[in-house]
């Protein structure tokens, strides 16, 4: 599975607009979002610091809707069956089933992270530490949506 990741947006933390709602950032540099590792932060940031951005003028909504994406997210998924003919009537079946085959992780974008805000001012702006998106199969195999690998292993008598 591949997909590419959600668009987001940076808040500016305050009131700009008739008080009724936290406005956009204003953008004033040029930026990209993209997953980087910088010095003493646990975990990668979409946003190397918040220089690009900057609390609109009142009266202002700031910078467009959702126009940062958070990063792209694949999964690899396996499953092996081996079919073992005991007689004509009676088989055994063994199968393993690996999901994060690759125990690949997949980190959300910062409005969603455990640890992490689209908001510039805030101390952990940009962080989307410190837990991965789990694969939407493993969610549906175990309660608790597990994101490492995950193998099950299954014996099926058929007669």
């Amino acid at each position: 599975t591949y997909m590419t990741g959600e668009p987001f947006q940076v808040n500016s933390g305050v009131f700009t607009r008739n008080g009724s709602h936290v406005s956009r950032a204003a953008v004033i540099a040029p930026v990209q979002s993209q997953l980087q590792e910088i010095p003493n932060v646990i975990g990668p940031v979409v946003f190397r610091d918040n220089s690009a951005f900057a609390i609109p003028a009142v009266g202002s909504n700031g910078a467009g809707r959702n126009i940062f994406t958070s990063p792209s997210y694949w999964n690899v998924d396996l499953g092996f069956v081996k079919v073992i003919n005991i007689t004509e009537r009676w088989k055994l079946q063994f199968r393993t089933e690996m999901f994060n085959a690759l125990n690949h992780p997949n980190f959300d974008n910062p409005r969603s992270a455990s640890v992490g805000s689209p908001t510039f001012t805030s101390p952990q702006f940009g962080q989307t530490c410190c837990t991965t998106v789990a694969p939407n199969t493993a969610t549906n195999v175990i309660q608790t949506g597990e994101s490492a690998r995950v193998i099950q292993f299954g014996l099926k008598l058929q007669f």
